[in-house]
C-alpha cells in the first residue's frame, strides 16, 4: 500500500511523531461503547464482511454499563461498534451517560434518524453530537460503498439534523475513482452549515468486504489531503496542513495524550464569504522553530513547556489571530474542564484525514499510541471489559468474522458433497 504520494511528507511527519510521542503510557482520550454489533445497513466496505450476524452475541445492559463506567469513570464517550440505533434503549442509555455527567457522541448511519421524533428523543435524553455517514452527492457513491441508492435518504437526514442543532461531524469514506472529487464539494457544504463542526474523510481499509475491492481503489490519508489542496487550489496547502500536524502532536505529547500517525487534523474558520484556512489567522511559520525546539528538549519537561508556550505566543503575532483569542481560551477552558461546550463550537470546522489499521499497514509502534479504546462484551468471559486499542480490537474481530464465514463455508460444502 502507497502510504504517502510525498516520500519528504511522510517522512518528515513520522520522524517527528515518533521523536515526541515517547510515552507508551499515555492517556486514552477516546473511549466508545458497543452496546451491539447489529447494524441496518450492509456497506461493501463494512470491517466485519458477511459473517457479522454470527458475531453478534450478548449485548450488555445498561444498568452494566452504568456499574463499568462507575468504576472507571472517564468525561467523553462514543457511542458505536454496530449501529447504536439498533438497541431500543438508547435514549435511556444516552440519558444514563449523561446522569453521570459524561459528554455523549453516536456513531450512526443515521437511517432512523429521518424520523425527526426519534432524533429529538435522543437529543432530549442529553446527546450531544452525531457523527453521521455522509459520502457526498453523488449517487453512484452510495451504490458502490453502501450498496443501494440512498442519497435522498442521507439528504433528509442532514436535515433533520440541521433543524434540530444537533452538532455533527461528517464521516466521509474517499475511494479513487468513486468519489474523490466530492472532496470540496462536501468541505463546502460542512462550511455553509454550521451544525457541522466536524468533517472527517476516511479511507478504505483492506478488511472484511473491502478485502474483494481492487488494489486502486484504495487511497491513503497523504492523499486526500493533496486532492483537497488541488481542489481548494492552494487555499488548503500541503506544507501548512503539516505545520499543524506539528503543532497538534507537540500539544498532545505535552498533555500525555495518546494520538495516531494515521489521522492527521486540520481546521478553518468561517467567515461570512466562506471560510479561511487556520494558517491565515495563526502564524505557523513563526511557531515552527518553537515547535522544533519542544521536540529536541521534550524530556526536560520545564524547558519543553518553555518552548511550546513560545511557540503558542508566536501564533498570534499576527492582527487576524486576535479576533479567534477568545474562542480559543473558551474551548481550551471546556477541554481542561472536560465540558461538552468545546464539542458544539460554530466558528471553527475540523477537518481529519484518517484510516484505520489493517494488515497492509498495520504499524506495532503506532497502534502503542491507539487514541480509542473500545468497551463491549468479551467474546470468553462475557464480562465488559476495556480494550486499549481500537485498531487492534477491530482488527481481531474481522478476523473472527472470517474465521465463522470460512467455517460456515467449508460445512455448506460437506453437507452438499
Amino acid at each position: 500500500v502507497l502510504l504517502s504520494g510525498n516520500a519528504f511528507y511522510y517522512a518528515q511527519l513520522d520522524d517527528f511523531y515518533f521523536s515526541v510521542m515517547t510515552n507508551d503510557r499515555g492517556a486514552l482520550i477516546e473511549y466508545e461503547i458497543w452496546p451491539t454489533l447489529r447494524c441496518t445497513m450492509g456497506c461493501s466496505t463494512c470491517c466485519f464482511g458477511a459473517a457479522r450476524t454470527a458475531l453478534e452475541g450478548r449485548e450488555p445492559s445498561c444498568g452494566e454499563i452504568e456499574r463499568f463506567i462507575a468504576a472507571d469513570k472517564k468525561s467523553f464517550y462514543t457511542l458505536s461498534g454496530g449501529e447504536p440505533t439498533c438497541r431500543d434503549d438508547l435514549p435511556q442509555l444516552i440519558a444514563m451517560l449523561k446522569k453521570n455527567r459524561c459528554a455523549v457522541t453516536i456513531n450512526s448511519n443515521g437511517l432512523k434518524f429521518v424520523d425527526g421524533v426519534y432524533l429529538r428523543q435522543l437529543q432530549d435524553a442529553g446527546l450531544d453530537r452525531v457523527n453521521i455517514q455522509f459520502d457526498g452527492f453523488d449517487r453512484r457513491t452510495y451504490r458502490v460503498l453502501r450498496g443501494e441508492d440512498i442519497l435522498d435518504t442521507k439528504l433528509a437526514i442532514m436535515n433533520n439534523l440541521k433543524s434540530a442543532g444537533m452538532p455533527t461531524t461528517i464521516n466521509a469514506v474517499i475511494a479513487k475513482n468513486v468519489n474523490e472529487e466530492e472532496v470540496s464539494r462536501l468541505l463546502d457544504y460542512a462550511v455553509k452549515n454550521d451544525f457541522i463542526n466536524g468533517l472527517t474523510f476516511f479511507t478504505i481499509c483492506f478488511v472484511g468486504g473491502a478485502r474483494d475491492w481492487p488494489s486502486e481503489r484504495f487511497i491513503m490519508p497523504d492523499e486526500i489531503i493533496d486532492i483537497l489542496d488541488r481542489q481548494t487550489r492552494g487555499k488548503i496547502a500541503r506544507k501548512n496542513v503539516f505545520l499543524f500536524q506539528k503543532l497538534h502532536l507537540a500539544i498532545k505529547a505535552f498533555l500525555g495524550q495518546k494520538y495516531c500517525l494515521y489521522n492527521q487534523i486540520y481546521m478553518v474558520v468561517r467567515e461570512k464569504e466562506g471560510y479561511e484556512p487556520i494558517d491565515a489567522y495563526l502564524n505557523l511559520a513563526l511557531a515552527e522553530p518553537w515547535i522544533d525546539r519542544y521536540r529536541a528538549w521534550h524530556r526536560r519537561k520545564w524547558v519543553a513547556a518553555g518552548c511550546l508556550m513560545t511557540a503558542v505566543t508566536c501564533l498570534f503575532i499576527r492582527r487576524r489571530a486576535l479576533s479567534l483569542i477568545g474562542h480559543f481560551i473558551g474551548m481550551s477552558i471546556s477541554y481542561f474542564f472536560k465540558t461538552s461546550r468545546y464539542i458544539k463550537n460554530k466558528r471553527f470546522l475540523s477537518i481529519s484525514f484518517s484510516t484505520g489499521c489493517d494488515p497492509y499497514k498495520f504499524d506495532e509502534a503506532v497502534i502503542r499510541h491507539c487514541k480509542t479504546g473500545v468497551i463491549t462484551v468479551a467474546e470468553q468471559s462475557g464480562a465488559l471489559t476495556c480494550f486499549n486499542g481500537g485498531c487492534a480490537y477491530n482488527l481481531d474481530l474481522e478476523r473472527q468474522c472470517r474465521r465463522v464465514a470460512a467455517g460456515g463455508g467449508a460445512k455448506a460444502v460437506k453437507e452438499n458433497a
